[in-house]
């Protein structure tokens, strides 16, 4: 259960690594005792072959003293052969009762296991073994031998050969720590290798990914993570930048489903808006366009008469303009609400600009508005009619006129080609320039809308736009507004091109100065 909770709460690169260091510690550990063990057995198998040398010759060297019954001279010889041989620790003879006949210097007092195992030889059961004396590790070999004891009676005896092995234990610390330190280092150095590797191929991309789905999960689904490292997480981080992309693209198609309705809703408001104002315009030309024309016409004719004073004639002259100014915003209304007409034959551009700037040329002078005309084309068709042509630029124009209220202002036209259109037809271009305060970015949406206006309480019906929109869009043209430098705002119109022959067209209006 503990593993468990400590598991569950590592990293994946931790866990990995957990996962190949438990193994590896257990192998390194277990060919540590399998090495120490091979070690042991090979090591007391030379000891053996040794002692077994030794034993030959010294049953050579025991032969004669054991026959004549010289237990001392055999005494004297095994002490000088003890002191000399290498690692051997000493011997001891044992009679068949198995009393000790005599030891070396370094096995007194004999201790009891050697006389056990001259017993065990005695009986047949030649003793090759490693035994504990003396608080040392030693190796005995015993042999059994007939000897003379005196007065012609032959017995049988055990000489016991003891080999040192502490040596061993010291060599195999040696070996063993050198094993351990090998080991450790081995380990160590595998860990920070897999340490490395692991957090390179897989941790350090696995966070990245972890964090790529947080933000998510947070709403950001601009988010790309690095398609690195191990080939499964490199594929994961592939899968998932697809899965934030195909997001982003829904996310993107859903904006614009929502952008098209609400589009769709505006235009929906804008038909209503319409219909309303054609009902209202009906209603207003039926009912007060007889009385309003007789205001008109008699306030006119009163103002032309000789003897009205001048303040009088003032007055009237006022009443008169404000009633065509009526007059006017009716005759939007019914041209905002009317449907669509046929576009009519085409008009030359450029004669309809110039014939425009004459007619409100007196506006603009008592606006104190100054007009420039740059027109590249001598004759540009549209495929447009002259009146409807007049209602674009006189609209643009007096817009212009108007935005630079209180100030002398300018205006400027070009008249030029423009780009071909997405039908492949050619285009003509229309911009009006002024050089009022501009429109603001977030008005320039609503500005074509019928009933917006950006004039407050200055005046405006807020149909003016509505209406060129509207012809330019029944052209199969488009409008559009910019910010120009250094103050003000542009419009740009541009219209299909006219492919047949512009007729001699009569003035649109007679002006009178």
């Amino acid at each position: 259960m503990v593993m468990r909770t400590v598991q569950s709460r590592m990293g994946l690169a931790r866990r990995l690594w957990f996962l190949l260091v438990v193994p590896l510690a257990l192998v390194l550990g277990l060919y540590g005792v399998l090495a120490h063990q091979h070690r042991s057995a090979v090591l007391l198998e030379d000891d053996k072959a040794e002692l077994r040398d030794y034993t030959f010759l010294f049953e050579a060297a025991l032969e004669g003293p054991l026959q004549r019954g010289e237990i001392d001279v055999l005494h004297e010889r095994m002490e000088v052969a003890a002191k000399n041989a290498d690692r051997i620790l000493g011997f001891a003879l044992y009679d068949v009762e198995g009393h000790l006949l005599f030891a070396t210097k370094d096995l007194e007092p004999a201790p009891p296991e050697l006389a056990e195992a001259a017993l065990r030889a005695l009986t047949g059961d030649e003793v090759e073994e490693p035994i504990r004396l003396l608080g040392r590790l030693t190796l005995v070999r015993s042999v059994a031998r007939r000897a003379s004891l005196g007065r012609g009676e032959r017995k049988t005896v055990c000489a016991v050969i003891v080999r040192d092995l502490s040596y061993s234990d010291k060599l195999f610390g040696v070996l063993d720590r050198g094993l351990m330190l090998s080991g450790a280092v081995l380990l160590m150095l595998t860990l920070f290798i897999v340490a490395f590797v692991t957090r390179v191929t897989v941790g350090l991309p696995a966070q990245a990914i972890v964090r790529g789905a947080e933000r998510v999960a947070a709403g950001d689904l601009e988010v790309e993570v690095p398609e690195e490292g191990a080939d499964e997480i490199a594929r994961l981080a592939a899968a998932f930048n697809a899965m934030t992309r195909s997001l982003v693209e829904a996310r993107r198609r859903l904006d614009s489903e929502v952008s098209a309705r609400g589009l769709m809703e505006r235009r929906l408001q804008q038909m209503q808006a319409l219909a309303a104002a054609g009902q209202v315009a009906a209603s207003l030309g039926h009912e007060i366009g007889s009385p309003l024309n007789v205001i008109l016409g008699r306030a006119q004719r009163a103002a032309g008469l000789p003897d009205v004073p001048d303040k009088v004639r003032g007055e009237l002259e006022t009443i008169a303009k404000q009633s065509e100014r009526i007059s006017r915003v009716v005759g939007q209304l019914l041209a905002v609400a009317r449907p669509q007409r046929s576009l009519g034959r085409g008009s030359d551009l450029v004669r309809v600009v110039e014939d425009s700037l004459s007619f409100v040329a007196p506006e603009l002078r008592h606006r104190n508005v100054r007009v420039h005309l740059d027109k590249t084309l001598a004759v540009a068709r549209v495929a447009l009619d002259a009146d409807r042509t007049f209602q674009i630029v006189f609209n643009l124009v007096m817009n212009a006129a108007e935005a630079q209220r209180g100030a002398d202002g300018e205006v400027f036209l070009r008249v030029e080609a423009g780009p071909q259109g997405v039908d492949g037809a050619a285009r003509v271009v229309l911009e009006v320039e002024d050089r009022g305060p501009g429109v603001p970015e977030e008005q320039r949406e609503h500005l074509f809308e019928p009933f917006f206006t950006t004039k407050g309480e200055s005046g405006g019906s807020g149909l003016g736009l509505a209406i060129v929109q509207g012809i330019v869009r029944e052209a199969g043209g488009t409008i559009a507004v910019a910010e120009a430098k250094p103050s003000g705002a542009i419009f740009r119109v541009s219209l299909p091109e006219d492919l047949l022959p512009v007729r001699s067209l009569p003035p649109v209006l007679e002006v009178r100065s």
